[in-house]
């Protein structure tokens, strides 16, 4: 059931008001003194919360591990910050591990946290014209957001050259759409929610137009990988959070919604498919199925060499690591 709109304002004023503060939220059992801290980045995005139920339910400090977690709701900066050395994980759409893998290059991609299935949307505040020509289409460049307004475009007949791309973060696509600096934006929940409830905007197109173009990733870097007994028990918690969160759906909601000071029935799974243990396992087998993480790696590969991101020759096995799956 989605909130009330009431409910979802209060809880992004209690939101914003850690972000500025620049809280990280306090875990939940105590920590084992001994335990070796990591420090993990996560978006406001229901897929990246198994780390949250996994530190809250004692999963991580059982693996003698204390994890922190910072929700700073700018992907630009929380990637900024992880090829600084500053953050040890981060979970962020596979796509965007393109646009920063050659300031990390020994980063890998571990595990699949979801997969959006209706959670990712472009936006307008009023109906699409027969022609989208002249548009000023805004998500984030060089990432998976252009690839998903590229799938957009091809489903309408619209070549690329007819509208106009802007980078846009998604936490910025409400005030952009408001002052009509864009026509039509690309955001995630709980800001498409946002958008629709408190702005009047109507979704054009979800990815669940989109099977399989837009899986979340959990993306560990090198200095972690040189401890893997660390980076396996930081892959065994998160699995364990996963699938505990999808037999505990109700109980689930509301310890993300106590840990990141939400109000009640803010949080649900609505237009995400979580991954466990097994849909992981089955998404990184090297089968040449279009649904393997290999494929999508390969197509995302292959926009990013199109578009110059990419300056060296890439395989999916210098970015993916299914050996940490338990």
């Amino acid at each position: 059931m989605k909130p009330g709109k009431l409910c979802r304002w209060n809880c992004w004023i209690l939101v914003l008001l850690w972000s500025v503060l620049g809280v990280t939220h306090a875990s939940t059992p105590a920590p084992v003194e001994t335990a070796a801290v990591i420090r993990v980045g996560i978006d406001l995005w229901p897929g990246y919360y198994p780390a949250v139920i996994a530190q809250q339910k004692g999963f991580f400090a059982r693996r003698q591990l204390q994890v922190q977690y910072s929700v700073p709701e700018n992907t630009d900066k929380m990637l900024q910050a992880f090829s600084a050395g500053e953050l040890d994980v981060v979970c962020v759409a596979l796509g965007d591990v393109f646009a920063f893998r050659e300031k990390v290059p020994s980063l890998r991609v571990v595990l699949i946290s979801d997969e959006s299935s209706g959670g990712d949307a472009l936006l307008s505040l009023k109906p699409l014209p027969p022609k989208l020509d002249g548009l000023r289409i805004g998500t984030n460049l060089n990432g998976f957001g252009e690839l998903f307004v590229r799938a957009f475009l091809q489903q309408h007949n619209t070549p690329l050259n007819a509208v106009t791309l802007l980078n846009q973060d998604a936490s910025d696509a409400a005030v952009l759409l408001k002052q009509g600096k864009l026509d039509v934006v690309h955001t995630w929940e709980p800001y498409v929610s946002e958008l629709t409830g408190y702005h009047d905007a109507m979704v054009v197109f979800s990815s669940a137009q989109t099977p399989g173009l837009i899986p979340d990733a959990v993306v560990l870097h090198g200095s972690l990988l040189q401890k893997p007994e660390l980076a396996k028990a930081f892959v065994a918690g998160w699995i364990e959070g996963a699938e505990w969160w999808l037999s505990h759906r109700h109980e689930g909601n509301r310890i993300v919604e106590r840990a990141l000071v939400m109000m009640p029935n803010t949080v649900n799974l609505e237009g995400v498919r979580l991954f466990d243990g097994r849909a992981n396992r089955k998404a990184f087998r090297n089968n040449g199925s279009p649904q393997s993480l290999y494929s999508v790696v390969q197509t995302y590969i292959d926009f990013f060499r199109e578009k110059g991101v990419l300056k060296t020759a890439l395989t999916p096995d210098d970015i993916l690591l299914p050996g940490l799956l338990p």
